[in-house]
C-alpha cells in the first residue's frame, strides 16, 4: 500500500499539472480516441483510466453546451445585459475546462489527488471519495433536472442536457471506484508524508 502524501504550496506539483495542458487539450480535440463511445457504456473496461478520461472529455463538452443553453435562456427569459451574459458564459466555459483538466490529472495521472487552492492530498483512497461524490452528484442532478421544465417553451432543453450530464457524472464516479479497487481498495493509508513548496518531505533528514 502506498503512503498518503499531503502537498502544501508544492510548486513542482502545480508545474507538473500545467505541463500536462497540451496533452489534455489533445484528448479534448480527439474524443473517443482511446475508448469508442459504444464501449464506454459498458461496466467492464480494459483500462478504467482511459474510460475516465473519455467521460471527462464528454462532460466538458456537455458542460459547455449547458452553459450556452443557460445563456440563451437568460437572454430570452430575463432582461439581462447581453455583455454580462457573455462574460458569465466565458467564465463558465473556462471553469468547465479547468475542472475537467484537474479531474483527469488528479484521478488518472496522480492515481487519486484532491486539490484545494494551495494544498493537495494525494493517495488512492481519494479515488473512492471522487467516485462517491460523482455518483451522488449525478443522482442529485438527475433529480433536479425536471425543475423549471414548464417555465418557457424552450426550457425543456435544459433538463434534457442536465439528464445527460447526470449520466456522465455517474459513469465518471464508477470509473473512479473501479480505479480505487485496482489500487487495492485502501481505506486508511499506512502512513502520511507532508511535502513542502519545493516537493521535499517535511521533517526528512
Amino acid at each position: 500500500m502506498s503512503a498518503c502524501v499531503f502537498h502544501c504550496l508544492n510548486v513542482n506539483l502545480a508545474r507538473e499539472w500545467l505541463k500536462t495542458g497540451e496533452e489534455y487539450f489533445g484528448y479534448v480535440k480527439r474524443p473517443f480516441s482511446s475508448v469508442p463511445l459504444s464501449q464506454l457504456w459498458k461496466c467492464t473496461q480494459s483500462n478504467w483510466g482511459d474510460a475516465f478520461k473519455e467521460w471527462g472529455v464528454i462532460q466538458l463538452y456537455v458542460g459547455i453546451l449547458t452553459a450556452i443553453i443557460i445563456a440563451i435562456l437568460d437572454i430570452v427569459g430575463r432582461p439581462l445585459s447581453i455583455i454580462s451574459v457573455a462574460i458569465e458564459l466565458v467564465v463558465q466555459i473556462i471553469a468547465a475546462y479547468v475542472f475537467a483538466h484537474l479531474c483527469w490529472f488528479g484521478v488518472v495521472r496522480k492515481n487519486g489527488c484532491f486539490c484545494c487552492v494551495v494544498a493537495c492530498c494525494e493517495c488512492p483512497p481519494i479515488l473512492a471519495i471522487w467516485g462517491v461524490l460523482c455518483i451522488l452528484w449525478g443522482i442529485l442532478s438527475f433529480a433536479a433536472s425536471f425543475q423549471g421544465i414548464a417555465d418557457c417553451a424552450i426550457c425543456i432543453a435544459k433538463p434534457f442536457v442536465q439528464i445527460i450530464h447526470a449520466v456522465i457524472l455517474f459513469y465518471m464516479g464508477l470509473c473512479c471506484v473501479k480505479l480505487w479497487i485496482q489500487h487495492g481498495s485502501t481505506i486508511i493509508p499506512p502512513e502520511l508524508d507532508v511535502k513542502g513548496p519545493d516537493g521535499q518531505v517535511v521533517g526528512a533528514t
